[in-house]
């Protein structure tokens, strides 16, 4: 498949169901985060990708996920590049948490220490599991 033929755009109510799907693929699913918050990636009608952005203390993308099929083609780096080049005025910082750290160090993010964990993300903060935990902070200075 060629990313040419992909269309990024803003999720409507009517992609609920087809993101929820595609989430549920990877054991995510869409709790606190609303379609408003959602982008998809569009081919001939059929989602194969989306992600989401929460705006807390800071920007976070949050449920990225890629039809299985249709991975390693690119679609991921379209997703997060949305969301990097349409980041709101005054924002210096692009944050994400993830178990697949090398897709985000290849498009330019960069590994937080464990302990920034906490004065990001209050649920960090109070998780018990910060020590073993599984997710990589990372961030993506944006350009000004």
């Amino acid at each position: 498949m060629n990313t040419e033929a992909m269309i990024i755009r803003k999720a409507g109510e009517s992609d609920t169901e087809p993101v929820r799907k595609l989430l549920s693929t990877y054991f995510l699913n869409m709790e606190g985060v609303g379609i408003k918050n959602f982008i998809v990636a569009e081919s001939n009608g059929r989602v194969l990708g989306c992600a989401a952005i929460v705006e807390n203390k800071y920007p976070e993308l949050h449920s990225i996920a890629v039809h299985p099929n249709h991975r390693s083609r690119g679609i991921g780096s379209l997703l997060v590049g949305y969301f990097a080049a349409n980041a709101p005025d005054g924002r210096e910082w692009l944050y994400v948490r993830t178990t697949a750290p090398r897709f985000f160090e290849n498009m330019g993010f960069r590994k937080l220490q464990d302990s920034e964990k906490v004065k990001l993300w209050d649920d960090c903060a109070g998780c018990d599991m910060l020590e073993g935990c599984s997710q990589s902070a990372m961030r993506l200075q944006l350009k000004k």
